[in-house]
């Protein structure tokens, strides 16, 4: 039984972090670097509304329940985007400062 549980978080924990890779590659591919460069209606915004089209509320999508561009950053907040973009802004940082780049 615990081995049973044990799978199922992995599996969980796997399938978040194929999630985010994922949506990394999209932030990359459109030189983004801080979530508040996404902007409604870019390239990067409407790739990342196909992305989370089955997931996304559909009242949220036609925005009657909510914003998209909101629950977008939310859920790129909740999976942890944002502190992997700040810890490669602190990297690019602490090298240009060690005089590496």
């Amino acid at each position: 039984m615990k081995l049973q549980r044990l799978f199922f978080i992995d599996k969980e924990r796997l399938k978040m972090i194929n999630e985010a890779d994922t949506i990394l590659k999209i932030l990359q591919s459109n030189g983004i670097n801080d979530l508040d460069e996404i902007e409604y209606g870019s390239q990067c915004y409407d790739e990342l509304m196909d992305y989370f089209a089955d997931e996304m509320p559909y009242g949220v999508m036609k925005a009657r329940d909510g914003m998209p561009d909101e629950w977008i950053i939310d859920r790129l907040i909740d999976l942890g985007i944002d502190k992997e973009l700040e810890a490669k802004q602190d990297l690019a940082k602490h090298y240009r400062w060690k005089g590496m780049i």
